[in-house]
């Protein structure tokens, strides 16, 4: 009987040895020919698949960021008690301190530049609302006298410092240090009210 073929693995295959290219030599090292090389299977194999670098990138991207939401999934189920905590989840995770978070500012940072299409405009943004709007959320309950402002100021901040992570060698134990400073003068912790629940009731 002929075998089944789990496409779904493949394309993580690949997607995974397109991160591994990134991460030892950038996304100029990305083709279908050193993806094919790193993945171990014919360069057929990859083109069945993906037709173009860009392709190939943008699968990379999306596989990092299903990674990326499971990271934070776990640490907030672990350790996340309040919207602030959460918040504070998912922006160390955009400071680049998992090598996997690096590959993905690489490849956002490859597209920077580019006019992208509708695909892969969603694919780079995918996320940011609800960043955005926790951010916001976190920020107003904090008693900021401009929540919008400076709920994207911090969102931005973590990008930046993100940046600063994965493309020119920053360390993160500062990245983390600045963020934290910023967030505590924002939306500093409530030692006496309780931590409150995620999604619960505003103040």
């Amino acid at each position: 009987m002929p075998r089944t073929v789990d496409h779904d693995a493949r394309r993580s295959e690949i997607a995974e040895a397109v991160l591994a290219l990134v991460a030892r030599a950038g996304t100029e090292a990305v083709s279908l020919r050193s993806v094919a090389a790193q993945a171990g299977i014919s360069m057929g194999r990859v083109q069945h698949y993906f037709a173009s670098k860009d392709a190939l990138l943008l699968h990379a991207l999306e596989h990092s960021h299903r990674r990326m939401e499971q990271r934070i999934e776990e640490r907030a189920a672990a350790s996340a008690r309040s919207e602030r905590d959460a918040l504070v989840t998912i922006l160390e995770e955009l400071l680049g301190g998992h090598p996997e978070s690096r590959d993905a500012i690489r490849i956002h940072a490859a597209f920077a530049a580019r006019e992208v299409d509708d695909r892969a405009r969603a694919i780079l943004t995918d996320g940011d609302d609800e960043i955005l709007a926790l951010a916001v959320a976190v920020v107003g309950d904090a008693g900021s006298p401009d929540p919008e402002t400076d709920g994207y100021a911090l969102m931005a901040l973590a990008g930046g410092l993100g940046n600063d992570v994965a493309l020119h060698g920053r360390p993160v134990d500062r990245a983390r240090r600045t963020l934290h400073a910023v967030l505590d003068r924002l939306a500093p912790v409530d030692r006496g009210a309780g931590t409150g629940e995620i999604g619960g009731p505003r103040r």
